[in-house]
C-alpha cells in the first residue's frame, strides 16, 4: 500500500523546468490514468474524472474554435439579439410619406418659381402659408399663398366643390383690383391637387386687434377704450379711399367691410407711432354693379300688421348676407344679395365708430335684439361725442353713414369731403391697375 501510494506521488512530482524565451509554459498536470487535466477545471478531483478513450486530450494553449465561436449568435447578448433580428427577419422602418403638392418645401408656379413655407393659418377648406420667390434683382421676396385643395372623393365633393367655386368668384373680383389699400393678388395656379392664390404678406393683425389692444389698454390711456384720435382718423381714411376706388372706378360693392378685413401692415416706416397701411381683403361676397342684371326692385319686405318688429329680427337674422353687427337695414330686409354700395357705406360707419369709442354701435349678446337695434338705427351718439373730444366732424360722418334712409345716405365720395379728414393727405397709386398681373 505504501509503495502504491509513493508511486502516485512520484507522478505527481513536477520537477524544476527552464523555460526557454519565447515559449509560454504549459502548466498541465498527467493524471494517473494518462489524461491531460487542467488545474482551472471545475472538476479537479481524481475521482471525479471520467476515462474516455475515444475522446482527443485537450491541449490548453492550443487555439481555440470551441463551439462558442461555431455558435456567436447563440451566445450574443440580448440587446444584439435583437437588433440583429430586424436584419434577420427582414424587418425595416417604414419608408417617409411622399410629399403633398401643398407641403412645406414643396414648388409652385409655371416654373416652379414659388417654395412653399411655413403655415400661417388654417380654414375648414383652405390653409394659407407662406411662400418664397426671388425676384428679377436676385432678392429673395416672402408673400402669402392661399390654398384650397380639390375634393378626392365623392364624400368631400360637395363642401369641396362649394369652395373652389367660392374661390373662383373671388378671383374673378380680385383679379381686377390695384389700390395701396387693398390686399394684392399677384397670381393664380391651378392643379389638379389645389388652386393656389399668391398674395401680399400681412406683418401685423387686422383692425379688429387693434381695437382690442386699445379696449384692453384703456386703465392707462385715460380709460380710453377707443384709438387715439388721429390713428382712429387715419385708418378710416385709408378705409374710406379703399372703398372709393370699389365703388367709383372699378364698379364694385364689396358686401362684408368688417374690422377683421381690414388688415393692416405693420412693416412700413414710422408704423408705431402713425399707424400701419390698412389693406382691405376678403371678396368672397364681392361683386360687379352691373345694371344690365335682371334684378328685383330691392324694396323691403312688407309684413302684415300682426307681425311685430321682434318676430320679424329674429327671422331675417337668418338671412344675413355678411356679418351681423354690420349690417345695414335693408341688407336685414332682403334675402338675396344687393348690388349696391349702401351697405358698404353703413359699415363703414360702424368702423368709424368703433374705432373712436371702441365699441360696435349694434351689439347684443341675443342676435334678434341687435337686428332689432339696427332697424331701428338706435346707437348711442353719447359715447361718440365723449370719444370724440368735442369733434363735431366725426359726429356728422357717422351719422351721414348710418342714415337708414338710403337716399339720403352719404355716398363714400361725400364721405371722404368731411372736415374730419381735412388733415389727412393720401398718397401712392389710388386707380386702376392695366390688367391682370
Amino acid at each position: 500500500m505504501t509503495d502504491s501510494a509513493d508511486s502516485i506521488l512520484s507522478k505527481l512530482t513536477v520537477s524544476p523546468q527552464t523555460i526557454p524565451e519565447g515559449k509560454v509554459a504549459e502548466h498541465t498536470v498527467t493524471s494517473p490514468t494518462g489524461e491531460i487535466t487542467s488545474p482551472l477545471s471545475r472538476n479537479p478531483s481524481l475521482r471525479s474524472t471520467r476515462v474516455s478513450t475515444s475522446r482527443p486530450a485537450r491541449i490548453p494553449n492550443s487555439r481555440r474554435s470551441s463551439r462558442r465561436s461555431g455558435s456567436a449568435a447563440a451566445s450574443a447578448s440580448p440587446a444584439q439579439a435583437f437588433l440583429s433580428s430586424w436584419t434577420r427577419e427582414g424587418i425595416t422602418a417604414e419608408p417617409a410619406p411622399e410629399p403633398k403638392p401643398d407641403d412645406e418645401g414643396q414648388a409652385i408656379g409655371l416654373n416652379n418659381e414659388y417654395i412653399l413655407g411655413r403655415e400661417i393659418n388654417k380654414g375648414g377648406f383652405g390653409v394659407i402659408k407662406e411662400v418664397h420667390s426671388i425676384d428679377e434683382t436676385g432678392t429673395r421676396v416672402v408673400r402669402a399663398v392661399k390654398i384650397v385643395r380639390k375634393p378626392k372623393s365623392d364624400k368631400e365633393s360637395g363642401d369641396s366643390e362649394k369652395a373652389q367655386q367660392d374661390l373662383e368668384h373671388e378671383v374673378s373680383v380680385w383679379r381686377h383690383l390695384d389700390h395701396r389699400h387693398i390686399l394684392r393678388l399677384h397670381a393664380v395656379y391651378e392643379t389638379e391637387y389645389a388652386t393656389y392664390c399668391v398674395m401680399d404678406l400681412n406683418v401685423g393683425g387686422t383692425l379688429f386687434d387693434v381695437v382690442r389692444k386699445s379696449r384692453s389698454s384703456a386703465n392707462d390711456n385715460g380709460r380710453r377704450k377707443g384709438l387715439e384720435p388721429k390713428l382712429a382718423k387715419g385708418y378710416a381714411h385709408q378705409l374710406a379711399c379703399a372703398l372709393r376706388y370699389l365703388h367709383e372706378d372699378i364698379r364694385v360693392c364689396h358686401r362684408d367691410v368688417k374690422l377683421e378685413n381690414c388688415l393692416i401692415d405693420m412693416s412700413v416706416p414710422h408704423a408705431e407711432t402713425e399707424g400701419g397701411n390698412l389693406r382691405l381683403c376678403d371678396f368672397g361676397l364681392a361683386d360687379f354693379m352691373n345694371s344690365e342684371v335682371n334684378i328685383d326692385d330691392g324694396s323691403p319686405r312688407r309684413f302684415g300688421s300682426a307681425t311685430s318688429l321682434k318676430d320679424h329680427s329674429q327671422a331675417m337674422t337668418s338671412y344675413v348676407i355678411g356679418t351681423l353687427e354690420y349690417a345695414s337695414p335693408k341688407g336685414l330686409s332682403v334675402t338675396r344679395k344687393l348690388f349696391e354700395t349702401a351697405g358698404d357705406v353703413w359699415a363703414f360707419g360702424v368702423i368709424v365708430y368703433a374705432l373712436c369709442t371702441g365699441e360696435l354701435p349694434f351689439r347684443h349678446p341675443m342676435p334678434s335684439k341687435t337686428a332689432e337695434l339696427i332697424l331701428r338705427a338706435d346707437w348711442d351718439d353719447n359715447a361718440l361725442k365723449q370719444a370724440a373730444t368735442g369733434s363735431d366732424a366725426v359726429i356728422e360722418l357717422v351719422k351721414g353713414c348710418l342714415e337708414r334712409d338710403i337716399d339720403l345716405r352719404l355716398t363714400i365720395g361725400e364721405a371722404l369731403k368731411s372736415s374730419w379728414f381735412e388733415d389727412c393727405r393720401e398718397g401712392g397709386q389710388d386707380g386702376a391697375s392695366d390688367g391682370w398681373r
